[in-house]
């Protein structure tokens, strides 16, 4: 059983965009509204993309950076609240958080694309 776990596992953290549109058809399904299904599937994802990025980068460079990430996440964190309040003069974190959650989830999106494509021209040319 947890052969199977670490199975599955690691194929999330390997191929995302197949997971991606495995849960974006699955909460589309679940919510019967294609925009719910989008902003749920993308803050669901925010996890599983933060790990699939660290994992490239310690293939790619042999080092994790898992520190810097969460450094990163909460200056992100922190932006997105500043933002807020400079708009509405109010913070609600769950909004705050929700805005942070699909930021995160475009910018790791890019990460990996990129990262992605720098491992494959890395390989085959170098």
């Amino acid at each position: 059983m947890s052969d199977v776990l670490v199975s599955v596992i690691a194929f999330v953290l390997t191929a995302p965009f197949l997971f991606l549109f495995v849960l974006y058809f699955c909460t589309r399904k679940w919510y019967r509204n294609k925009k719910k299904a989008v902003h749920q599937t993308a803050q669901l994802m925010v996890p599983v993309l933060v790990a699939a990025v660290h994992t490239l980068l310690i293939v790619l460079f042999g080092q994790g950076f898992f520190a810097w990430i969460l450094v990163f996440l909460l200056c992100l964190l922190g932006l997105a609240l500043i933002v807020q309040y400079k708009v509405s003069e109010e913070i609600r974190f769950f909004k705050a958080f929700k805005g942070f959650l699909r930021l995160t989830f475009l910018l790791f999106m890019f990460v990996y694309m990129g990262l992605a494509t720098y491992g494959i021209v890395d390989r085959v040319f170098l």
